[in-house]
């Protein structure tokens, strides 16, 4: 190796440490607004995993509710079942407003809070193919 090879190679290594890009106010403020949409993707998130449970509970739940308040109208007219129906009406649109806001915008716009999770890549074995007779003798 050359003597002129390593001063060049050093001062490349020296001039790349010393300068770092400067961020521009634009790109701050593009920056902290990412931030801001991407906590706001972390709670839609939660709240969309909240209606996924409670959507399909609600509505067995009032399923269930007007068969109580049925049951008791027409076998014994307690005025009770009317207000098992009305648990019922009120459960039922409780569950069909979080089924028509349960729509995460965030995630159609691509911006997905939550960076724990881990991308798995396929493995790039030959042992992984399919699994033939010759390969279990």
């Amino acid at each position: 190796m050359n003597t002129s090879e390593k001063t060049s190679e050093e001062t490349t290594e020296d001039t790349s440490e010393k300068t770092k890009p400067v961020l521009t106010a634009e790109q701050i403020a593009a920056k902290k607004q990412r931030q801001a949409a991407e906590l706001a993707a972390e709670k839609a998130e939660v709240w969309q995993s909240i209606s996924a449970l409670y959507i399909p509970l609600s509505l067995f739940l009032s399923c269930v509710s007007f068969s109580a308040g049925a049951f008791l109208l027409y076998n014994y007219q307690e005025p009770a079942g009317w207000g098992f129906i009305a648990l019922t009406a009120a459960i039922a649109i409780s569950a069909f407003v979080a089924l028509f806001r349960f729509q995460n915008k965030f995630r159609a716009q691509g911006i997905v809070g939550g960076k724990d999770t881990e991308m798995i890549k396929p493995s790039t074995n030959q042992d992984d193919g399919p699994v033939t007779d010759k390969t279990l003798e």
